[in-house]
Order: C-alpha cells, then sequence, then structure tokens
C-alpha cells in the first residue's frame, strides 16, 4: 500500500513536471526576444558614423582660377579711375590739317541772368536823410502788396515828419528789372507835399525809389 502511494506521487510529480516544461521553455524563447529586441534599441541609440574621407581638418583645398571678388572690385575700381583720368586729363587733338574751333560759351539760363542795375534817386524834396530812413521802409511794404492803392503809413519821432506810399499800380517786368509806381505825401514844419515815382526791386531784394518828384504842395 505504501509502494503504491510512493509510486503514484512520483508518477504524479513525473507527469506535473513534463505539463509544467513546454512552460518554461516558452518563458525562456520570450526571454531570448525580449533581450534581442533590448540589445536592437541600445545599438539604434548608440549608433556611431565614420566619415569616408576623413576629417574636416585633412580637406584637401583646391586652387580657383578666380580671384577673391574684393580683390576684383578693387582692381575694377583701380582700373577704371585710371581710364577715366586719362579722358579727363588728356583730350583728343583734332585731326592733323584741321584748325581747332574756338569753345562756345553756353548761355546762361535766365536764372543766372544778372538783375538790371537799379539806382536809388535822391532824397525827395523836403525828406531829410533821416525821415527818408523811415520813409523807405513803408516804401518796400507798400510795394509788395497785392492789392492796389494800400495805403502804408510812417513817421520820424525825431523831426516830427509823417507820410505814406501807395502802390499805384500793378508790379511790371522791363528791361530785366521789377518795377512798381507809386504816390506818396509828406508833412513837414507845417506844409504838406504829393509825390509820386517808381520804385524797383534791387538783387537783394529791396524795394528802392528810382524816380520820384513833387506834384502838389501845400499849407497846413
Amino acid at each position: 500500500m505504501r509502494m503504491r502511494s510512493l509510486y503514484q506521487r512520483l508518477s504524479d510529480s513525473e507527469r506535473s513536471t513534463r505539463a509544467a516544461g513546454p512552460s518554461r521553455a516558452a518563458l525562456r524563447r520570450g526571454g531570448g526576444v525580449g533581450a534581442a529586441f533590448g540589445l536592437a534599441l541600445l545599438m539604434g541609440g548608440c549608433s556611431v558614423s565614420y566619415p569616408l574621407f576623413g576629417s574636416d581638418a585633412d580637406e584637401l583645398k583646391t586652387g580657383s582660377i578666380r580671384r577673391p571678388a574684393a580683390e576684383r572690385q578693387a582692381d575694377d575700381f583701380k582700373y577704371e579711375g585710371e581710364a577715366k583720368s586719362a579722358v579727363t586729363s588728356a583730350p583728343l587733338a583734332p585731326p592733323p590739317g584741321v584748325a581747332s574751333a574756338a569753345p562756345s560759351e553756353a548761355p546762361k539760363p535766365a536764372a543766372y541772368a544778372p538783375a538790371a542795375a537799379v539806382e536809388p534817386a535822391a532824397t525827395p524834396p523836403g525828406l531829410t536823410a533821416s525821415d527818408w530812413g523811415y520813409a523807405r521802409g513803408a516804401l518796400g511794404l507798400a510795394m509788395t502788396a497785392d492789392a492796389v492803392n494800400a495805403s502804408v503809413p510812417w513817421a520820424n519821432p525825431d523831426s516830427g515828419s509823417y507820410g505814406s506810399f501807395v502802390a499805384a499800380a500793378a508790379v511790371s517786368n522791363a528791361n530785366g528789372a521789377t518795377c512798381r509806381p507809386f504816390v506818396a505825401s509828406h508833412s513837414a514844419s507845417g506844409r504838406e507835399q504829393r509825390l509820386e515815382g517808381t520804385a524797383c526791386r534791387t538783387a537783394a531784394g529791396y524795394w528802392e525809389a528810382v524816380a520820384i518828384r513833387t506834384t502838389a504842395s501845400r499849407s497846413l
């Protein structure tokens, strides 16, 4: 009875071992596949590449026929400058037997034409030099006024003289000069006189009376 029990236990143990055998083999196969997969990942992450033709330090430098751009540009400027200086400093001579024509002076533009000379008239009769200094400013304002018959007064506080200027017509241009007629009045020492004349603009832009005369006079 005991022998049969022992035999049965051995038989059961052998059967259980056989039944467990395939599972262990499968585990061993699975472990091998996992190890191979891990090794592949490891080798992929640590891949090393090698240059085919040596390092960059050993790179062969080949010669070039074309020079650097900076040197070519400097030479171009140099040659261009030499060509220009040769042309400007050594003009071509006329062919043999042909007399050289005298250089013709090109006409100057109208903008550069000199303004006509404006000679101021003598001090109007009855006006002192001090009075005329104040009157000249009023004359300039009256000549630049857009409206005709715009009266511009003046007064000399030193002498007590006073007067006015009025543009009598529009501006006109004749013989290269810009001029305008005027009428004026002057009062001093209890006497008043009427004047008329013409003023022209100088090259500096000031207005000067080029002609003036007395037309009427009366006591105040």
